[in-house]
């Protein structure tokens, strides 16, 4: 399988038929679909690889059965068969979720409601399982009794309790390396992708695109990537990638939207995901993930500035977010002290303030920029590769995909680790050294967060640190203290 080899003034010597700027879930999806259309990438990340809302999200793959109560149909048919792609295509690390509802007779979320519902899900998610293996596959939704619910959620909040909602969606629980696997899979179609090059100006020849000026943020130097087509998937960033390349396009990111998670120094509070809604605030509904054994919930949507570059979440929003889960689950009596991480990240918003409904794929030739120029701003990370295609039909129209199946490597479980890991002995991290080799780590966070989940049990980082050195022998002593000093500098920033 292709390595992710970072030559950057190699790569200004060669040619390429697209440049995208951005190595988040989009940027990712565009290598790999031009990839499969014949067509070679070259994708500039100006940190590294799925280091913003990519990486900070809940783990789930939803098939849009939250939808189907707005009756938004058109999202709902994207999301069913994109869910099943990423079912077929990586069954190792893209799993089945079951989802169970508690219903107290209230509103939509009622066991009359709900049965019509989840049978609705199921005859229009009928080819929800088509090319996707046994153990994948996504079984019938139904209701459930007030035993079950107990016997299923001991802590459930009793009172009034009807009946329970079960149906059936997809998680991500190595979710680093999802991304990470996508990526060598678009490296195996000709993709080259560099971490740590900032895209600065757009090359013009006579109004039309010819590449992209950038900076290798580790040297320094300035390089000039040459391409006819210049995709902008920059995420937060890309209203000021456009900017920076063109003009500022308001419709691109109009609204910004802080979502966050939060992985609680708790286990799961039940084999199921959750959906709770606070008694207090009946309309939002959180998702209890069960990952990894852990007590990982979301989602909190805050609308925030557009000067706004920090994503993290202010004190008082992450108190609220605790108050509504103690609401939720009233035995829970969490505080701030049980928090383990905050995940956050920022995405489009729509004006009322709630997230928005619709990606945008921008043409810039269309209203006076550079042609070849083009930008977009996505929402789900579901549906992701979708409309990767939906762009590259913009661009390459006529050029079709080819079938092709992700390499057997990616599904072979490697680098994963479990929520408690354990070390015996400094061996044990002898199976790092090719992933450091073979998927440009730079830094040490690198490989901690963004490689691969040994960064998510972060408690146990300080045990782990000094048995890393071996593995990073063409370092200097003057390096490993500062890339430990950058780590460390991380973990004491406040969740």
């Amino acid at each position: 399988m292709a390595a992710i080899k970072r030559d950057v003034a190699g790569s200004a010597n060669l040619a390429f038929d697209l440049i995208i700027v951005g190595g988040g879930i989009y940027g990712t999806m565009l290598a790999l679909e031009a990839g499969r259309r014949g067509k070679r990438a070259l994708l500039l990340e100006k940190d590294d690889f799925g280091g913003a809302t990519s990486l900070n999200h809940l783990r789930t793959v939803h098939g849009g059965l939250r939808y189907l109560q707005s009756l938004d149909l058109p999202r709902y048919f994207e999301s069913v068969p994109e869910r099943r792609w990423f079912l077929a295509n990586f069954p190792a690390l893209v799993t089945v979720l079951p989802c169970l509802m508690p219903l107290y007779g209230r509103g939509l979320k009622r066991a009359s409601i709900m049965r019509a519902a989840l049978l609705l899900n199921d005859c229009l998610g009928l080819k929800r399982n088509a090319g996707v293996a046994k153990p994948q596959c996504l079984p019938l939704g139904k209701v459930v009794g007030k035993r079950f619910m107990r016997n299923a959620f001991p802590q459930v909040d009793r009172r009034g309790l009807q009946a329970g909602a079960l149906w059936y969606d997809a998680a991500m629980p190595e979710h680093q390396r999802l991304l990470m696997e996508i990526l060598r899979w678009a490296c195996e179609l000709g993709a080259i992708a560099l971490n740590y090059v900032r895209g600065e100006s757009l090359l013009l020849q006579h109004g039309k695109v010819g590449g992209v000026l950038a900076q290798d943020r580790q040297t320094g130097q300035s390089l000039e990537f040459r391409a006819p087509i210049v995709i902008n998937a920059a995420g937060p960033w890309c209203r000021q990638v456009a900017q920076k390349f063109d003009q500022d396009h308001p419709r691109l990111l109009r609204n910004r939207l802080l979502l966050f998670n939060i992985l609680f120094k708790r286990k799961a509070l039940s084999e199921y995901a959750l959906a709770l809604a606070p008694p207090g605030r009946p309309d939002h509904t959180y998702f209890i993930h069960n990952w990894k054994g852990r007590l990982l919930a979301g989602t909190a949507e805050i609308p925030v500035a557009a000067e706004k570059e920090d994503p993290r979440p202010a004190p008082e929003d992450i108190a609220d977010f605790v108050a509504d889960m103690n609401d939720a689950v009233p035995e829970l009596l969490l505080s701030e002290k049980d928090i383990e991480h905050v995940y956050a990240g920022i995405l489009p918003a729509a004006a009322t303030g709630r997230l928005s409904g619709r990606e945008v794929i921008l043409d810039h030739g269309l209203y006076g920029g550079p042609a070849g120029l083009f930008s977009v701003s996505g929402v789900k990370y579901t549906t992701s590769r979708l409309v990767a295609e939906k762009t590259l039909k913009k661009v390459f129209a006529g050029c079709k995909a080819k079938r092709t199946l992700p390499p057997p490597e990616a599904n072979s479980k490697r680098w994963f680790f479990p929520y408690d890991w354990q070390l015996a002995t400094t061996a044990d991290l002898s199976c790092l050294k090719p992933l450091i080799e073979e998927e440009s780590v730079i830094h040490l966070d690198d490989l901690l967060f963004r490689r691969c989940g040994l960064g998510e049990n972060r408690r146990r980082l300080a045990e782990l640190l000094p048995r890393l050195r071996p593995l990073f022998s063409s370092w200097n002593d003057l390096r490993w203290q500062q890339e430990s000093e950058r780590l460390k500098t991380q973990l004491q920033a406040k969740p």
